[in-house]
């Protein structure tokens, strides 16, 4: 009896190619997820945004136009950062590449110049220096419009972690509280007091500066400085929200309706944002980031 021949080939090939396929999918650095690159139509999508707002900041690129669509202009930015590093000179934004520019050039460099907030046609702002390890916890300190401090208080800026365990960043949703100058408004209680608390919110509108000027709210929307019905006294991970206690949250409400802050009807995330906010949010990286 003669024995059937086994194909093992044709399978081993299949199996390459799967586990290929597979690899080259989880090697893209959140939020990136496919590879950039010249094609017809040109590709469009909030990576796109993301991958020319980090070219920008290369010593390397001279120009390149930050309206997320990659078009020839942004295949000539990202041969000169690849021939900068060099790397090999495709013009295609890969894994790779996705990962050298968040590696270099996450931090915005954006810094609170102080500037009383009364100036600039607002009525308070939060401004919260942090660590570029967001596990740690960050003073936020409340001004009125002349500078004055209102309050301060405890709060934790943690998104949460990705698949393999780590922080996911702030240009990921659910990732950490990005960095930068936006505009913040009051808005009345979220409605769910286990996950938001009792009290009004402060809501993160449009930035101006920083991460949050091409994040808020275009990429990221509904970043809130809240609390919640914590079953212990550490405050938990958000969704890219600031955490603060519950007694803070009270407070800085309190505080914000003293000095003539109204309380907005809340939008829940709803886009355009109809009322002028009233405050500002200023977020700082206090320690630089690490090159590889």
């Amino acid at each position: 009896t003669m024995r059937p021949r086994l194909r093992v080939v044709p399978l081993l090939l299949v199996l390459v190619l799967v586990l290929v396929r597979i690899e080259a999918g989880s090697t893209f650095p959140a939020p990136f997820t496919r590879t950039l690159q010249a094609t017809e139509p040109a590709m469009e999508g909030n990576d796109v945004t993301l991958a020319q707002h980090l070219l920008k900041r290369s010593p390397f690129v001279k120009s390149v136009p930050l309206g997320g669509v990659f078009d020839n202009e942004t295949v000539t930015a990202t041969r000169m950062f690849q021939r900068g590093h060099g790397r090999p000179v495709t013009g295609e934004v890969d894994a790779d590449i996705a990962a050298l520019l968040l590696a270099l050039h996450t931090d915005d460099g954006y810094v609170d110049d102080g500037t009383p907030v009364q100036e600039l046609g607002f009525k308070y702002k939060v401004v919260i220096p942090v660590h570029r390890n967001r596990s740690l916890l960050a003073t936020a300190t409340l001004r009125d419009g002349r500078n004055k401090i209102l309050h301060q208080m405890t709060c934790l800026l943690h998104g949460q972690d990705g698949p393999d365990g780590k922080a996911l960043n702030q240009f990921t949703n659910s990732g950490e509280t990005p960095t930068g100058l936006a505009s913040f408004d009051l808005n009345s209680p979220e409605g769910d007091p286990a996950t938001y608390g009792p009290y009004p919110v402060n809501r993160a509108v449009q930035g101006t500066k920083g991460n949050a000027q091409f994040l808020y709210p275009q990429i990221r929307n509904g970043i809130l400085m809240h609390t919640g019905e914590w079953n212990s006294t550490v405050i938990p991970y958000s969704h890219g929200c600031i955490h603060c206690y519950p007694e803070d949250i009270r407070k800085v409400w309190k505080a914000l309706v003293e000095i003539g802050v109204e309380v907005r009807p809340n939008t829940f995330g709803k886009l355009p944002y109809p009322y002028a906010p009233q405050g500002l949010l200023s977020i700082f990286q206090i320690d630089k980031q690490k090159k590889p």
